[in-house]
């Protein structure tokens, strides 16, 4: 699959304040490889680390921690990866955190965990897959990851994990991936539900996590989305050029392939728009529900949301298509 490449992506890029926001996380992403290898050194070859959150989409700000995932080739499902080796594994990344000056991993850690490639890959659609977080891990490896260590394992976990999801197609040109459309969304709707358990949790810091919701992870998935049903998207192949790009030049390069110019000023808004929430998200500025900026966001966020329902309803695109996001 041929990339296309046009307005709409030359308008991202010629965003100033987002292309500088994203230069500014390709430099950080390089100050954390090079503290991973400083603290992995050689060791640590059958096991891949990779981020996902601010840094794997490149929206890193003053307040951006690691969203940290491991992954293992260990393929002996009953004794998996030594418990010894994760703890001293583990002991290094919190080196790499601290010496990093970060923020603690969330959930005091109770996420990070080595999974090896083949149980995300076998755990699809299991009983197991939401439990073991075999779910988040698989789609966040797809939809917003970047490497920290060993990236030739984590290219081989997404050409496994991708392997699967086509497995149906058997070369057929108009074959769709309806099997990995249907997990996408069902991660939207899965971090909808979690956010709706949160929100009545005492101290939970709801107005962020909604916020986030609205903006980050909505553009995430529905980036992701536009690009399936704007593109021949018909096997594995084409998909891992989709894995290449942040969620923000996915949603371009969509925009492109579907060439409908009347969407070009509403986008402009839709970047200074999402912009403005980073950097009200950088700043503290999203943490407080009695802020003054509540009303503000508040009506970005639905106009945020507006303008990806459009997009998605535009009569450029295939009816039969679409149909496959409610039926």
């Amino acid at each position: 699959m041929v990339l296309k490449t046009g307005t709409f992506s030359k308008a991202l890029n010629d965003h100033a304040k987002l292309h500088d926001r994203i230069n500014h996380s390709k430099e950080f992403l390089k100050k954390v490889n090079a503290e991973t290898l400083a603290q992995l050194g050689t060791d640590w070859q059958n096991v891949s680390v990779f981020v996902a959150g601010s840094l794997g989409r490149f929206e890193t700000g003053r307040k951006s921690d690691l969203d940290v995932f491991l992954l293992s080739n260990c393929n002996d499902q009953n004794s998996g990866f030594p418990k010894l080796d994760e703890i001293k594994l583990l002991a290094k990344l919190i080196q790499i955190n601290y010496s990093l000056a970060l923020p603690e991993f969330s959930g005091d850690g109770r996420y990070l965990k080595v999974h090896s490639v083949q149980s995300i890959v076998n755990g699809t659609g299991d009983a197991n897959d939401d439990v073991e977080n075999y779910f988040t891990t698989r789609l966040l490896l797809l939809l917003e990851s970047k490497s920290i260590w060993n990236s030739e394992l984590r290219d081989f976990a997404i050409k496994e994990v991708l392997i699967n999801y086509f497995k149906d197609g058997n070369g057929k040109k108009d074959f769709r991936p309806l099997f990995l459309l249907n997990d996408i969304l069902r991660y939207w709707r899965t971090v909808c539900l979690n956010y709706e358990r949160d929100r009545i949790a005492p101290t939970s810091k709801w107005w962020k996590k909604n916020l986030n919701l609205k903006f980050s992870r909505k553009l995430t998935v529905y980036s992701t989305v536009l690009a399936i049903i704007t593109k021949t998207v018909s096997n594995e192949t084409d998909f891992i050029d989709l894995t290449k790009l942040v969620p923000l030049e996915r949603l371009a390069i969509a925009l492109d392939t579907l060439d409908d110019q009347t969407f070009f000023n509403r986008f402009i808004l839709f970047l200074d728009d999402y912009e403005s929430f980073l950097a009200a998200k950088s700043f503290g500025e999203t943490d407080d529900p009695a802020s003054e900026k509540k009303k503000e966001f508040k009506e970005k966020a639905e106009r945020f949301g507006d303008f990806l329902n459009d997009v998605i309803m535009s009569s450029n695109i295939d009816p039969k298509l679409r149909r496959y996001l409610l039926i």
